[in-house]
C-alpha cells in the first residue's frame, strides 16, 4: 500500500512487479532498522525446533479425537464453517499438550528432562502456553513441574499477584521456572534472569511468539538465549507448521519479518484442506480476524 501511494502515478495500480524488484524498490523508499541492527552488544538468540512423537495412549486419544472430529465436520455438509474447523484444531492442540484421559504428555517428558539439565547447570527458564487451565495449560504445567518451584503468570491473576510472581522469580533463584500464558506474559516484561525459553504449544502468529521470547532476549541480557519450540509429528501441529514455514519464508524474503496469523494468512482452502475437506460454496476464500 505504501509503495502504491508513493511510487505509482496517482496512486493507481499497475502490473505487479517481480517480488525481488519490489523488495529492491522498497529499500529505496523505506528505512528499517531491526533490533539486531541497533543493539549490537545483545547476545545471540538461537531457536531450536523440537519434533516429538505422541506417547501411546496420547496417540490413541488424539487419533480418535481427530477421526470423530472430521466425521462431525463432514456431517455438517453445506452448514460447515471455518469456525467449526478452528474449534477442532483447538481441541486437537489441547490433546497435543496433555492426554485428557491419562495425563500423558510427550512434550512434558521432554521439557522436564531438559529443565533438569538446565537446573543442574544453573540456568533458569520461561515456559509459555496459550492455555491457562489445570488440564492442558499453565496450571497443569505448574503442577507437573513442582520440583522446580515454578512461578505462574496468567491474566486471571490480579495485578498485585502478577507483580509478586515476577518479583519472586527475579529475586529468588530457587524458582527455576516461570510459566506464563502467551497472551498475558508475552509483552511488557523484562525477564533477563532466564536464558532459556520454551514454547510448550505454538501460537500461529510468529510475531507474538517472538515478542514472548524477547522477554528474555533484551537489553540487560548478558548470555545467549536459547528458544525451544515443540511440534508433535503426525498431528495438526505439524501440518500447520509446514504451511506457515513456507509462507513465512516467502514473506521474510519479500517483506522482511512480517507477522503471520492462522486466521488471516491461511486461505479457506488451506484450512479445510488440513482435514481433507473441500471449501463449502459461499464460505470465504480467505480468513478474516
Amino acid at each position: 500500500s505504501i509503495l502504491e501511494f508513493v511510487d505509482l502515478p496517482g496512486g493507481t495500480s499497475r502490473s505487479r512487479r517481480h517480488p525481488m524488484e519490489l523488495l529492491s524498490r522498497q529499500k529505496e523508499l523505506q528505512l528499517r532498522r531491526r533490533k539486531s541492527d541497533v543493539l549490537e552488544d545483545l547476545p545471540p538468540k538461537r531457536v531450536i525446533h523440537v519434533p516429538l512423537s505422541l506417547l501411546p495412549e496420547q496417540y490413541e486419544t488424539y487419533a480418535r479425537a481427530e477421526r470423530e472430529g472430521v466425521l462431525e465436520l463432514r456431517a455438517k455438509g453445506l452448514e460447515l464453517k471455518i469456525q467449526h474447523v478452528l474449534e477442532l484444531i483447538l481441541r486437537l492442540k489441547q490433546v497435543c499438550n496433555f492426554c485428557p484421559r491419562s495425563g500423558e504428555s510427550a512434550k512434558l517428558e521432554e521439557l522436564r528432562s531438559r529443565i533438569k539439565v538446565l537446573d543442574a547447570e544453573g540456568h533458569r527458564a520461561l515456559v509459555f502456553s496459550q492455555f491457562t487451565d489445570d488440564v492442558f495449560g499453565v496450571r497443569a504445567l505448574a503442577r507437573e513441574l513442582a520440583e522446580f518451584n515454578p512461578m505462574v503468570f496468567v491474566g486471571s491473576m490480579s495485578a498485585s499477584e502478577r507483580d509478586m510472581a515476577i518479583q519472586q522469580f527475579k529475586v529468588r533463584s530457587e524458582h527455576k521456572v516461570l510459566i506464563l500464558s502467551l497472551r498475558s506474559g508475552g509483552v511488557g516484561l523484562n525477564l533477563q534472569e532466564a536464558s532459556y525459553v520454551f514454547h510448550f504449544d505454538r501460537w500461529w502468529n510468529p510475531a507474538i511468539e517472538r515478542q514472548a521470547e524477547d522477554r528474555s532476549h533484551r537489553i540487560g541480557q548478558t548470555v545467549p538465549v536459547t528458544v525451544f519450540k515443540y511440534t508433535l509429528l503426525g498431528t495438526i501441529e505439524e501440518r500447520i507448521h509446514e504451511i506457515l514455514v513456507l509462507k513465512q519464508h516467502l514473506f521474510d524474503t519479500i517483506i522482511d519479518d512480517v507477522s503471520l496469523d492462522i486466521r488471516t494468512r491461511l486461505t479457506a482452502e488451506e484450512i479445510f484442506g488440513l482435514f481433507g475437506l473441500e471449501r463449502p460454496p459461499g464460505e470465504g476464500r480467505a480468513l478474516r480476524g
